[in-house]
């Protein structure tokens, strides 16, 4: 019996005995200590009686809320089972979609190229497409069409050497002033290439317009240069040597997540660290291409294209051996190798589909 127990049969005694006492002129007290212990006793078995059915029916709602909580969580896990599921079956549908589209495109294009047999059967639907792109070339001689592309250059050098411009400790200014000249330059450079749809497109055509580029490119880090001062440019200039594999990182950490292979901060920052080393045993002196395409590789000859194809794998090997030292898990090793095969299929894809139709033979 615990200690409350033992109190309120002691309570009720005392009750029935100070009742006894009141009576006694009436009753003789051998009958009134009887009844009143008698009393206690009644009454104490109620009242244990009744706190034996609270717990018991505590005990009870304790283990329904118990079972509640448990078949809760259980829906709940099968919620996000259904929704994983759902979301599995959306990305086989995305990706099932998009390769065949870049299937049904590519066969499209295959078609027209130079050298197949409908090119030599009918150079038309080549001359209409090449006749489409020169339309479209033309129309960047509106005004207004020169300013949205100019804003579209600045808007991706923005989000691309953001992390530069901090390192470097710009100015909000000279940070405008820098992107702004960025962009104008790529801009221009692009504007040149405009050539090749609307005018002479030969190999003599290609060097002229090479040098051209080259000469752009050159006065507008000039001008960098003026705003930056040697050390900073410099700085940037080695930059922009591994812009375009910091971007590619980017893409490839997304595809990761996606695969459940997550890049974390410091995997990615020391793969980069691994990137930049190795792209900058082979400098180049391109502007670097923001969008993913083939950039000037395009205007390279087919002899200059396989170098530097060569290079490019031979850069992404070195990587691969190396990736162990950012910490990248084997599945994650296997998944940057993946992702850099489909890299090099897409640029090799691009340039050859780009120089069928803007140099055709």
């Amino acid at each position: 019996m615990c200690q409350n127990e033992i109190h309120a049969f002691l309570r009720a005694i005392f009750h029935a005995i100070a009742y006894a006492s009141s009576a006694m002129s009436k009753v003789p007290l051998f009958f009134l200590a009887a009844a009143a212990a008698g009393g206690a006793a009644f009454s104490f078995v109620q009242w244990n009686a009744r706190s034996a059915a609270d717990a018991a029916a505590a005990e009870r709602e304790r283990r329904i809320a118990a079972l509640e909580q448990s078949a809760r969580a259980a829906l709940d896990a099968a919620k996000k089972s259904q929704d994983a599921l759902a979301i599995e079956k959306e990305n086989v549908a995305r990706l099932t979609k998009e390769r065949d589209e870049a299937l049904a495109k590519s066969k499209q294009i295959a078609a027209f190229a130079p050298g197949t047999p409908a090119a030599a059967g009918d150079a038309k639907p080549q001359a209409d497409f090449r006749s489409m792109l020169g339309g479209f070339a033309k129309a960047f001689d509106d005004p207004e069409q020169r300013k949205a592309m100019k804003g579209m250059q600045e808007q991706m050098i923005g989000g691309a050497y953001a992390k530069l411009f901090k390192d470097l400790g710009l100015s909000e200014a000279d940070s405008k002033l820098v992107t702004e000249l960025l962009g104008e330059r790529n801009f221009l450079a692009m504007d040149k290439g405009r050539k090749l749809l609307t005018g002479k497109a030969d190999d003599a055509a290609v060097a002229e317009l090479r040098k051209e580029i080259e000469t752009t490119k050159n006065d507008y880090n000039a001008k960098v240069k003026a705003v930056l001062g040697e050390e900073k440019s410099s700085k940037l200039n080695a930059y922009e040597q591994t812009v375009g594999d910091r971007r590619s990182l980017d893409f490839m950490a997304r595809d990761f997540d996606r695969k459940g292979y997550a890049l974390d901060d410091s995997q990615k920052e020391r793969l980069t660290t691994i990137m930049t080393a190795e792209r900058m045993k082979n400098p180049s002196t391109e502007i670097p291409d923001l969008g993913g395409g083939p950039g000037m590789a395009m205007l390279m000859s087919d002899s200059e294209a396989k170098v530097k194809q060569q290079q490019e794998e031979a850069y992404q090997q070195r990587v691969l051996a190396r990736a162990t030292e950012a910490g990248l898990t084997p599945d994650q090793v296997n998944a940057l190798a993946e992702s850099q095969k489909r890299q090099n299929e897409r640029r090799v894809f691009g340039r050859t589909m780009g120089r069928a139709f803007l140099l055709p033979r």
